[in-house]
């Protein structure tokens, strides 16, 4: 008699990022499909409004129920989600099918960035000692988007541990214009030259 394996300490990240993979299939799926019919805005809309419908608590409850049959599950797909482009409510209907509605936030994160990766945009993230200005906020995404050569979508937060200055931060490339990083440098200068 052989034994299941236990789970390890990795298998919900194991679990995590095939749940990831399986995300990122369905919305390239989607977005070939989209590109195709040149409607990926439609299809952005309908996959915002699936993965809201299919996050619900009390959705989500029915959805994920294993007692209950595909049947009622695809009426309520029908009477939530009837009014949205036939192929989007096809994939709704597959994600029930599939029992794999969990997925849709994450379908729809993935079909966004797809878009955007086609469309030329880059998010940033800068980090201040103090809130700026929109005016500031303006200015800074301008000058993000002359050095990336990108339209950016640039998200600011207070960090007080910043002293002044910006830290950004787009994709994997750090940005460091901080006090903090100026005398950090200053220091390691002087005590270089001693």
């Amino acid at each position: 008699m052989t034994s299941e394996p236990t789970p390890g300490p990795d298998s919900n990240q194991a679990t995590a990022s095939g749940e990831t993979l399986a995300a990122k299939r369905y919305a390239v799926a989607a977005f070939q499909i989209a590109q195709e019919h040149g409607d990926a805005d439609a299809w952005r809309d309908a996959l915002s409004q699936i993965a809201d419908f299919m996050g619900d608590a009390e959705v989500k409850r029915v959805l994920e129920n294993t007692r209950a049959g595909q049947d009622p599950k695809q009426r309520l797909i029908g009477a939530a989600l009837g009014d949205l482009p036939a192929m989007p409510l096809n994939l709704a209907r597959l994600l029930v099918r599939k029992n794999r509605t969990a997925l849709a936030r994450d379908i729809e994160l993935a079909f966004r960035q797809l878009i955007e990766e086609e469309r030329g945009i880059t998010h940033a993230r800068a980090r201040t000692a103090v809130p700026l200005s929109e005016t500031e906020v303006a200015a800074l995404s301008r000058r993000l988007q002359e050095q990336t050569g990108h339209e950016v979508i640039l998200e600011v937060e207070v960090d007080p541990s910043v002293l002044g200055g910006v830290v950004v931060q787009i994709g994997d490339r750090l940005i460091d214009a901080s006090t903090r990083a100026r005398l950090q440098a200053m220091r390691e200068s002087l005590v270089g030259a001693l």
